[in-house]
């Protein structure tokens, strides 16, 4: 299998929150890390949308997500500031 990430990623497992909006927040635990972007894992992905904030210990302040893929419990996502 051929590997496709381009920064390498840090393991956390620590808790993060996703903001769906202002008022609706998800507790999830940001699996991995890299420069670029995060593997999340929480119970119910289909309530998260393609674009949220993520806010979380391991990172500094607020990132600006877009998801890139996701299975029922994990989710693969960049950061806005490094998407093309």
């Amino acid at each position: 299998m051929n590997e496709r990430r381009i920064d390498e990623r840090r393991r956390k497992d620590e808790a993060g929150l996703i903001a769906i909006d202002e008022h609706t927040t998800l507790p999830c635990i940001v699996y991995d890390i890299s420069a670029s972007g995060v593997r999340l894992i929480l119970p119910e992905t289909a309530l998260v949308p393609d674009t949220f904030i993520l806010h979380s210990a391991c990172i500094e302040g607020i990132e600006v997500c877009r998801v890139v893929w996701r299975s029922d419990e994990t989710i693969g996502a960049t950061f806005s500031r490094t998407a093309a």
